[in-house]
């Protein structure tokens, strides 16, 4: 009979070293894990929620990347590979195929056919896209055309040649279309050949090569004149203008002409429309190597084939522009990835922080560590997986956000892209998924490590870890390298005006730099905000009332209660004070450089009209002789008589009549000589109407010491007066009524101009340092003193939403003969839709969005489990006397704190990044990107209302504290409290 050990007594050891009767626990089996981590999530379904919303945000925001990529790089590739070659624009994926004998000899009808074969049907198969339209087109070699009775005496030369489908795509000015097989063949001659030989409908001519003789003639009548109907057609293989000296016949008659001349067909090609909307940057790849088979399975059909065009090259910039712009979103996604990643880690902190009890009895009734970390890893995966799929829509309408995004949170929507899912967008998204499952399970590390006893003898809560190991310290080390490295190449290469320019994957620290001071300072605010807190308390301790004074000391000595909604709110709002201002500060740098580049709005430049010298309308129309001509000059001995020209110009008055302009200026530009004493130098002269020129121009005050207006008056008071660029005045010693000479040639002749300083300017629009010393004076002054107008700019204000065709139709009724210049509206609108900088602008935006909504939820999430935490507190400090308002107070006050706290530190730090890294922003290898100076911009306006949104997200807290105190029970907590 087997006795059982008595308590206190150890059991008897087996022979094997074993106590008998002591039964150790089996570990937890899989199944009973899976069932143990739903359990535990269906009862913290508030938290599971909250965690869940946290990989719905930051999957999409990665999976928004690659899918916004693939859709503007779709763009720009239909855009640029309907641009060919010689002018003709052809459809996105067209490709011609062409023989030419020349090079691989004669081509027979036969070998033509073979080749055709292939083209009618297979090619489509090999390239894996369905064909959507098929030109053939076949031509001879030149040959001499001849009148008939005149056989010695050729018109011309022509060539012969079929075009199919030709019907559509042609006006007729006369005649018929041929008529397919006849003899002599029937053919079209384009309007331009038919003016020069004077081709008649009917006439029969002969047309024979050079080494052949009368026994290959091919007679040919003309059937019709035709002229391009569009010749921006996309069924033209090559520019109509290449067929102006062909004879156009149909593939029967041609075929009838080379059984009389065999080696007529000298020319052969195909060109084929391919419908390639379903390609994408992860199949360009596939679609190459599909090209390149067509053309080995078409040289074997033909040897000597050729592809003359086909989008191979652009399908390789198409794959390296958006590996390019995937790889820089993807860096700039950093910051926001990083804040999101943390509020997972925050939210799974919080519920490792309520389930620390049960993680110890887990512990102790003999699960092992490994097992509790996987518990917590199958919640993460199961709510991962759950949220994945939203994940994937929502980072699609993420995408399409960013392609309507036109600065930071202005959303204008625009042509649709083609927003779909791509094997590198689902890849990314499960990458992220993998890793905020390693970040739900990093807070259960520490939870993990304890028994019921040793969890029952822990002291409180830790320092977080990397104020341990000061990280904040160590990022503003890093942060202060980037800066200075910053400082050395004063610019981080950025989107501007003619593309991104520099290197920006040269260093990307430089890029990370503003991130990486903004989660340092935000860690630094953390980590002294418990000194602000005693101050506030000290302050409070001399007012009235107990609730703020108890807030602030509870503030001051319970540091972790708070770290992480705090640390939420300083980044979520410094990052956002840096994103606005950036934006900002670009929008508005990139509309003054295209100010400065433009003038006004629109710069043309009015040539004028030919003329008589000297003449005039008698309508204030001035007449002065052409530019490069010189002048007749005064008609002294051994001077030569020159030839003079002249041309008419409308007063300036009459673009003011076209509708849309609010107002026009002349303005003269004019490369001179400038004699300062016995110095001569090169500038540049714009001439002006100082009357009109301030309704017109473009106009910063730091262009200048003194305001436009008393410039203006300044040359007014002269008419001989000059303003001097500052740089030009120091090197030469020029002051106020110093006189120069100006030598002006705007007619041909040299004029040497007097010319007295009155003032000076840094800079003037549509001038550049590089184009040399800068010298503005009176238009009408220099159009005096050589005699006679010459062609000048016009600079206009147009109304908003004008276009330059609504000019050009109104310039068009007034007979102005203008040359477009710049038009801003047109520029802004090209960089502003550039894809780096939609890009970059849409990224911040839904960022934003998504980044501010988790510290909503987490704010709020706080709030309530701050109460919960306290419950036992809460009810004593009722027990001894605080009534419900008194506590409702205390609260809202902790709440208050905290949210201030958090966004007055964020909007520092916002602002500070701001002033630091916003001025190496600019495009650093084009010194014209810089003109005029950098400004940075506050977004004050953005962050009002940001300020204004987390008041609200305030008073949503102070709302749920209040509910959740309106439901205290007083015994509860004391009776709770008995038991702790």
């Amino acid at each position: 009979m087997t006795t059982q050990p008595t308590a206190g007594t150890p059991a008897p050891l087996s022979p094997s070293g074993v106590r008998v009767g002591v039964q150790r626990r089996p570990p937890l089996a899989p199944l009973a894990l899976a069932r143990v981590a739903a359990r535990r999530l269906w009862n913290h379904l508030a938290l599971t929620l909250t965690v869940a919303a946290g990989f719905v945000t930051a999957i999409a925001i990665v999976v928004s990347i690659p899918v916004y990529a693939e859709a503007v790089g779709y763009q720009v590739l239909r855009t640029e590979v309907t641009e060919g070659e010689l002018g003709t624009t052809r459809p996105p994926f067209a490709m011609v195929y062409r023989y030419l004998s020349a090079q691989h000899g004669p081509l027979s009808w036969e070998e033509y056919r073979a080749a055709e074969a292939y083209f009618a049907g297979p090619v489509a198969q090999t390239l894996g896209m369905p064909m959507t339209d098929r030109v053939r087109y076949g031509a001879s070699e030149k040959l001499a055309i001849y009148a008939p009775g005149v056989p010695d005496q050729p018109l011309t030369r022509v060539n012969l040649a079929f075009l199919t489908g030709l019907e559509p795509a042609v006006d007729l000015l006369d005649g018929a279309m041929p008529v397919p097989g006849t003899l002599p063949a029937e053919t079209l001659v384009s309007e331009t050949l038919a003016g020069k030989l004077g081709l008649q409908v009917g006439d029969v001519y002969t047309i024979r090569g050079a080494a052949r003789g009368p026994a290959d003639d091919v007679e040919v009548r003309v059937a019709g004149v035709w002229r391009p109907r569009d010749p921006a057609d996309p069924y033209w293989i090559y520019p109509p203008a290449t067929f102006v000296e062909t004879l156009l016949t149909t593939e029967e008659s041609f075929v009838a002409a080379q059984a009389r001349n065999p080696a007529l067909l000298f020319v052969a090609a195909w060109y084929l429309t391919m419908d390639g909307s379903g390609v994408r940057s992860g199949e360009v790849v596939t679609v190459r190597a599909s090209i390149e088979r067509s053309l080995e399975q078409a040289d074997a059909a033909l040897p000597g084939v050729q592809l003359d065009t086909s989008p191979v090259g652009l399908l390789d910039a198409h794959q390296e522009r958006v590996d390019r712009l995937t790889t820089l979103l993807t860096v700039l996604s950093i910051p926001v990835l990083g804040l999101m990643a943390y509020f997972v880690m925050l939210v799974a902190g919080l519920v490792v922080q309520r389930q620390s009890g049960e993680i110890a009895t887990l512990r102790s009734r003999g699960a092992s560590q490994g097992q509790v970390l996987v518990i917590y890893a199958l919640e993460g995966v199961v709510v991962g997986l759950a949220a994945l799929g939203l994940a994937l829509l929502v980072g699609q309408g993420a995408a399409l956000a960013m392609t309507w995004t036109r600065s930071f949170l202005q959303f204008i929507p625009g042509e649709p892209l083609p927003i779909e899912l791509t094997p590198e967008a689902v890849r990314r998204g499960w990458q992220m998924l993998a890793l905020l499952v390693l970040a739900c399970v990093i807070p259960a590390l520490g939870a993990a490590r304890y028994t019921i006893v040793s969890f029952k003898r822990r002291r409180g809560p830790a320092r977080p870890l990397w104020q341990r190991a000061y990280a904040d310290l160590l990022l503003l080390a890093v942060s202060a390298y980037g800066y200075t490295q910053l400082a050395l190449v004063g610019a981080v290469a950025g989107p501007g005006i003619g593309g991104v320019r520099g290197d920006p994957f040269g260093d990307p620290l430089l890029l990370l730099t503003p991130t990486l001071f903004i989660w340092g300072c935000g860690l630094l605010a953390v980590r002294f905000f418990p000194l602000l807190a005693r101050a506030v308390a000290w302050v409070a301790g001399w007012l009235p009332g107990v609730a703020l004074v108890m807030a602030a000391r509870y503030l001051a000595r319970a540091a972790g209660a708070y770290t992480g909604p705090l640390l939420l709110l300083t980044l979520t709002l410094g990052l956002a004070s840096f994103t606005a201002s950036m934006a900002r500060t670009l929008d508005h740098h990139l509309a003054e450089r295209v100010n400065h580049l433009v003038g006004g709005d629109l710069r043309v430049i009015d040539g004028g009209t030919g003329g008589g010298a000297g003449q005039s309308d008698g309508s204030g129309v001035g007449a002065g002789t052409a530019v490069g001509m010189p002048q007749e000059s005064g008609g002294g001995q051994g001077q030569s008589a020159v030839r003079a020209a002249s041309w008419l110009f409308l007063p300036v008055d009459e673009y003011r009549t076209i509708s849309g302009v609010r107002a026009a200026t002349r303005v003269s530009r004019s490369t001179v000589e400038v004699v300062v004493g016995s110095t001569r130098s090169e500038a540049q002269f714009l001439g002006v109407d100082r009357a009109q020129l301030p309704d017109v121009v473009r106009w910063r005050d730091d262009y200048a010491a003194e305001s436009l207006g008393e410039l203006m008056n300044r040359l007014a008071d002269d008419p001989a007066g000059v303003l001097v660029g500052h740089d030009f005045a120091s090197t030469t010693g020029l002051r106020l009524g110093d006189r120069l000479v100006v030598q002006l040639s705007d007619l041909g002749a040299a004029v040497d101009v007097p010319m007295v300083v009155v003032g000076f300017v840094d800079m003037f629009p549509t001038a550049y340092p590089g184009d040399g010393p800068l010298l503005i004076g009176n238009l009408d002054y220099a159009v005096e003193q050589q005699g006679g107008q010459y062609p000048y700019e016009v600079w206009l204000r147009v109304d908003e939403g004008v276009t330059r065709a609504d000019i050009r139709r109104g310039e068009i009724e007034l007979g102005l003969n203008t040359i477009t210049k710049d038009f801003a509206p047109q520029i802004l609108a090209a960089e502003r839709g550039r894809p780096e900088r939609q890009g970059l602008f849409g990224l911040l935006s839904v960022g934003f969005i998504g980044a501010a909504t988790l510290t909503a939820i987490g704010f709020l999430i706080y709030a309530a489990l701050s109460f919960q935490r306290r419950f036992v507190e809460l009810g004593t400090m009722r027990a001894i006397g605080l009534s419900s308002p008194q506590l409702g107070t205390l609260l809202a006050a902790e709440q208050a704190l905290v949210l201030a706290g958090g966004m007055v530190a964020g909007t520092l730090v916002g602002v500070t990044a701001s002033m630091l890294f916003i001025p190496f922003m600019h495009v650093r290898d084009d010194p014209r990107a810089q003109i005029p100076p950098f400004q940075v911009e506050i977004a004050w306006e953005q962050i009002w209302l940001i300020y204004l949104v987390f008041g609200i997200l305030l008073v949503a807290g102070v709302a749920v504290m209040l509910a959740l105190l309106r439901r205290f029970q007083l015994f509860q907590a004391v009776k709770l409290g008995e038991t702790v």
